[in-house]
């Protein structure tokens, strides 16, 4: 299994989801004590607000990047017949 990364690292969204779905396949187990749930927890807490920042970082690139499209016109894909 892999370890998580250290604390100073931040890690990509994919090596981040994959942690999370480590950490919840363990809490799902049932058979940690207390105290290991509980900074497993704290751990998924925290790679959570990384891959909410990250998104936020992608949505905003992604925002930017229509907003300089030279006249390409966007529309949402449920829009399309």
């Amino acid at each position: 299994m892999p370890e998580a990364p250290s604390p100073r690292e931040t890690p990509t969204l994919e090596t981040a989801i994959d942690r999370l779905d480590q950490i919840a396949r363990r809490l799902e187990g049932g058979d940690l004590e207390l105290a290991e749930s509980l900074a497993l927890y704290e751990e998924g807490i925290g790679l959570l607000r990384v891959c909410e920042g990250l998104l936020t970082t992608a949505e905003a690139r992604v925002e930017q990047l229509r907003a300089e499209g030279d006249g390409f016109r966007f529309e949402p894909l449920a829009d399309r017949p």
